[in-house]
């Protein structure tokens, strides 16, 4: 978190005063926010719900019409399942964190529209946390598993009337391949900033 908190203080006014000099529509930064429901494929046997709700932090360039690069930050929600057994319950938890860059290729379909398909690599950062707790104690104990993949995706993105403020929608298949899961399709939301 506190890595997140630097880049972003160092982006903003990076990005803002960059825009003032560059913004020619060969060059133009970003920044932006995404909401995810993201559908995990589990490398184990659970009941664990395989649904990930989660925010992402962006920012990029966009480089002409057709090429933009990006960084981005996502945080997930964590999924819990509670085991009773005889001697307590058992609470057995798993989220995730990624941070990586994107690489787009833009496909104007209207004035306003454009399609795009984005490559990436991400670091995923798998938590797993089992929590103990019986009449008269408590104990957890948590692991994580760090794994670097590729990322593909599609989406649509639409450029409101002044082109600073776009809403796009993308789906990404990341194979995370680890011990906990295998494969995660991204549905995400969200808005950029484009200075």
């Amino acid at each position: 978190m506190k890595k997140l908190l630097v880049i972003t203080a160092v982006l903003i006014p990076v990005c803002a005063n960059a825009g003032i000099y560059t913004n020619t529509g060969n060059f133009r930064p970003y920044i932006g926010i995404d909401a995810g429901l993201n559908v995990a494929d589990y490398s184990i046997q659970t009941d664990l719900d395989d649904v990930f709700y989660s925010a992402k932090l962006n920012a990029g360039i966009r480089v002409g019409k057709n090429f933009g690069a990006g960084l981005f930050f996502t945080h997930s929600s964590s999924n819990k399942l509670e085991h009773t057994i005889t001697q307590g319950v058992v609470n057995h938890e798993i989220y995730y964190m990624s941070f990586g860059f994107d690489i787009f290729g833009y496909y104007n379909i209207t004035k306003e529209l454009d399609f795009f398909t984005t490559f990436g690599v991400a670091n995923n950062k798998i938590y797993n946390k089992y929590t103990f707790i019986n009449q008269t104690d408590e104990y957890s104990e948590q692991t994580s598993q760090n794994d670097v993949g590729t990322r593909l995706g599609i989406g649509l993105m639409y450029n409101f009337p002044g082109d600073n403020v776009s809403a796009l929608f993308q789906y990404q298949y990341v194979p995370v391949n680890n011990d906990l899961i295998g494969t995660m399709s991204e549905f995400s939301a969200g808005f950029r900033y484009t200075f």
